[in-house]
């Protein structure tokens, strides 16, 4: 699963990924139509610091506010996938980018990226997914009711195509008993999260989805300022995300780790 692969390499590298914050909500009808409300904001005084001082102006009216880019994301995204607005917004202090919002006509055609990836060094959003890091949807009719199904990859790599880019291993690890390090990781990662959400338009009949509020459902969350503050439990997760890990073995060991939710990985909701 790629956020558990995503923790990994986090915590193994620096760059413009510590800088974002990254909310995707899927809205889906009973007939299976629905929107895609992306919203991705950059740490703007980060960015400055690492770009020594120089003005972020361009890197935010880049790709990120580009309707071209947006538009080419859209066709990513699935077959009938259309970008129906984007408008700037600001977030937490120090946080600014773009909510974009697509529209599709069925959910079955459509897949969502688990992770954020960056876009020319600018902090665009790409949703363009893998062969095993999306979320895919399929969808139902039964008489008055519809199931919607959400299924995760839950191996690592599982029929993904050979590449030959290196995943982080022990070794490439930071030492995370240094408290220097801890805490130049704590402040370079302060703000990041990655929110992927499912929202009802209707009424949820049932569901064995663990985190349900309303019509709501967290499918994936990932908030680091809340994962570094218990240093012992995050320490702890570090030798339990080995790059062949399953989501359904690592499960049980985030349990109580605040900070990480993670469904699947296989999800139903019947509604209505």
């Amino acid at each position: 699963m790629r956020l558990l692969r995503l923790l990994v390499v986090l915590i193994a590298t620096t760059g413009l990924t510590a800088c974002l914050n990254s909310t995707t909500l899927v809205k889906v009808k009973p007939d299976g139509s629905g929107t895609v409300e992306q919203t991705t904001l950059m740490n703007t005084a980060a960015l400055k610091g690492m770009m020594g001082g120089q003005s972020v102006q361009g890197q935010m009216n880049g790709p990120m506010m580009n309707k071209e880019e947006l538009e080419r994301t859209a066709a990513r995204m699935g077959e009938g996938v259309r970008l129906l607005s984007t408008e700037p917004v600001k977030g937490e202090p120090g946080f600014e980018g773009v909510k974009a919002i697509f529209s599709f006509e069925d959910i079955n055609k459509i897949q969502v990226s688990q992770g954020p990836s960056m876009n020319g060094g600018t902090g665009a959003r790409s949703s363009e997914p893998t062969s095993d890091d999306p979320v895919k949807f399929k969808l139902t009719r039964n008489g008055a009711t519809s199931t919607l199904s959400i299924n995760f990859v839950d191996r690592p790599g599982a029929g993904a195509k050979p590449t030959d880019k290196p995943t982080p291993d022990a070794g490439d690890m930071p030492d995370l008993s240094n408290p220097m390090i801890m805490n130049m990781i704590k402040t370079m990662f302060q703000g990041f999260k990655i929110n992927i959400g499912l929202e009802i338009v209707g009424a949820i009949v049932k569901t064995n989805a663990e985190y349900v509020s309303g019509p709501h459902i967290t499918l994936l969350e990932l908030d680091m300022a809340s994962i570094l503050a218990d240093e012992a439990k995050f320490k702890a997760l570090q030798g339990k995300l080995g790059p062949d890990a399953s989501l359904s073995e690592v499960k049980p060991y985030l349990k109580d780790i605040k900070g990480i939710k993670i469904d699947g990985p296989s999800i139903t909701v019947q509604f209505r």
